[in-house]
């Protein structure tokens, strides 16, 4: 029942910390939600390196990254966006932003395992 507590509020912690960097003035008004790539490229990055480093702690491992990363990150937010893009006929905005939200998510994994595999 603990490690259902502590992960709920991770979670809770993680969509927090998603709204406010989504309601940084710095991605407002842009063609491209850039705060949606911004939290899941940030979000990977931890994933990659929540893995390498806690994976022998698996009750740690699960609070961070099921709870806390994915709270933060945001797949659903991803589709939506992709989806406005397609409703509002801006269809080069629609295949930069999904290549570029793929491509630097697994980027963002990739350099996550490089650097935790560091500290292991």
């Amino acid at each position: 029942m603990i490690n259902l507590i502590t992960m709920l509020v991770a979670a809770a912690l993680g969509a927090c910390l998603r709204v406010y960097i989504s309601n940084l003035s710095v991605f407002k008004e842009k063609e491209i939600p850039f705060s949606t790539l911004a939290v899941n490229v940030i979000g990977s990055f931890l994933m990659g390196l929540s893995a390498m480093i806690l994976l022998a702690n698996s009750q740690y491992y699960f609070v961070i990254t099921t709870g806390f990363l994915g709270g933060f990150t945001t797949y659903s937010q991803f589709a939506l966006d992709q989806f406005d893009l397609l409703r509002e006929k801006k269809t080069v905005l629609f295949f930069k932003y999904s290549l570029a939200s793929i491509f630097f998510t697994l980027a963002g994994i990739a350099f996550g395992l490089i650097v935790g595999n560091m500290f292991v």
